[in-house]
């Protein structure tokens, strides 16, 4: 039991677990495993991951661990939280334009562009987190590789025509094994944490 005064607990756990249920919706919407029509539970999901992903980077940031902690806000933030709210916006913003005598429904074509530079900014924390083992390092490229793809899938508009689609079903399956790395890194943290040993493995660092 903590005792008074102790510090706050890792938050990397739920973190971690977070991206895992995120991607994994991710993965859902862009494989088409999933119609449209459930878009609002889609959003849910979004929302809820970049909820838990904010908290645990101002927790981390609280604790001291400046990484783990702009990482994780900046994922929380940009990739789930934000993006669930254009959709609010893209859905049922179309009513307001119509009010104004202006026919169409918001696009999300923004969410690209700002996509490149957020796989710029998880692009540097590559060799980072290599320095703690080669699983997470590995776990964020192919994340990486997944956010350039989906950021170019989204900046052609809605319906992408021609290749574009098969590009955005490649993006979901590249940030479903991202996230099913990061899953297995959460497991192992908390084996490690609940058994006080290594339970399963996570790997050497790659860069010193």
């Amino acid at each position: 039991m903590a005792q008074q005064g102790s510090t706050w607990g890792d938050p990397t756990m739920a973190g971690l677990f977070a991206v895992a249920a995120g991607n994994t919706a991710v993965w859902a919407i862009l494989t088409e495993r999933i119609a449209i029509t459930d878009a609002s539970i889609f959003i849910a999901w979004l929302l809820a991951a970049g909820l838990i992903l904010t908290i645990v980077g101002l927790i981390g940031l609280r604790n001291g661990d400046t990484i783990n902690g702009v990482l994780n806000l900046c994922f929380g933030v940009f990739f789930f939280a934000t993006p669930a709210l254009t959709y609010i916006f893209q859905f049922w913003g179309g009513m307001p334009l119509l009010a104004l005598g202006i026919p169409g429904i918001p696009t999300t074509i923004v969410n690209g562009y700002v996509f490149i530079i957020l796989g710029i900014v998880l692009a540097t924390f590559v060799p980072i987190l290599g320095r703690t083992s080669w699983t997470p390092s590995v776990a964020m490229l192919i994340m990486v590789i997944g956010i350039f793809l989906m950021a170019f899938y989204l900046m052609q508009g809605f319906p992408p025509m021609g290749i574009w689609p098969l590009i955005g079903k490649i993006a979901g399956w590249f940030l479903l094994i991202g996230g099913l790395i990061m899953l297995y890194i959460g497991m192992a943290v908390a084996l490690l944490t609940g058994f006080g040993r290594m339970i399963l493995p996570l790997g050497r660092p790659i860069f010193k």
